[in-house]
């Protein structure tokens, strides 16, 4: 893979739920002019359609064959802004909704599921540079990518943002629930297959724990290692 190759331009972003990813990400494209694109965001669109089809997400074979038919895509208007489009309808805004967000993991540990999804991941990154975040992204989606980064934090800490998030959301829960959910999706993620822990992480990719590090210390810590990787040697 050449130098040219988008791909080989591109930054992976990998962590736990809430550790700062698609902030991070997003300010990244920014500032280098690439764009941004949240994997998470598509596993949420199929999640949404085996809803919509009222498919059970406890069938595997089901939500594959759904996955495999659905006609899905990523659009740009804006770098940092991709929009996520099923059979041409722009379904973006219905993404973060709280019967999404507990059915997501069902649908996203099946291997066959994240086997296509890696497809059509690594066929979007063709296309041109972006800063891709979600699981895998360095190990098994983009492990050709320029700058492999992974962000690390305390469930306590990732907790507490997706409670600030849902409460700017104006939805009513609790810490303890947010907690408890926090928890509970780690335990369905863990599936033994993908990259969630730190000793998980890609080979040479930057580790950051966020828990005491602002967004803007991470982002300059990462555009630091993205420029210093296309240094002369």
């Amino acid at each position: 893979m050449t130098n040219d190759d988008p791909i080989s331009r591109s930054i992976a972003i990998d962590g736990p739920t809430a550790s700062g990813k698609s902030v991070v990400g997003r300010a990244l494209a920014e500032r280098l002019r690439l764009g941004f694109f949240d994997t998470g965001m598509m596993y949420r669109a199929c999640t949404l359609a085996v809803l919509r089809a009222a498919v059970d997400p406890n069938t595997e074979s089901a939500v594959t064959e759904l996955v495999r038919a659905l006609d899905l895509d990523v659009r740009w208007p804006d770098p940092t802004d991709p929009r996520i489009v099923i059979a041409n309808v722009d379904v973006t805004a219905d993404l973060r909704t709280l019967e999404i967000e507990e059915h997501v993991s069902l649908v996203s540990r099946i291997e066959d599921v994240r086997h296509e999804l890696v497809r059509r991941q690594r066929a979007i990154a063709t296309r041109e540079p972006v800063v891709m975040v979600g699981r895998d992204i360095g190990t098994r989606v983009l492990p050709e990518a320029r700058t492999k980064v992974f962000l690390d934090a305390s469930t306590e800490t990732r907790a507490r943002r997706r409670y600030g998030d849902e409460r700017e959301r104006g939805l009513s829960t609790t810490f303890e629930e947010v907690l408890e959910a926090t928890r509970r999706r780690d335990e369905l993620d863990n599936t033994g297959h993908r990259a969630l822990r730190r000793e998980q992480a890609a080979e040479g990719a930057l580790i950051i724990d966020t828990d005491d590090v602002d967004a803007d210390g991470v982002v300059e810590r990462c555009v630091e290692a993205y420029l210093a990787s296309n240094a002369p040697r």
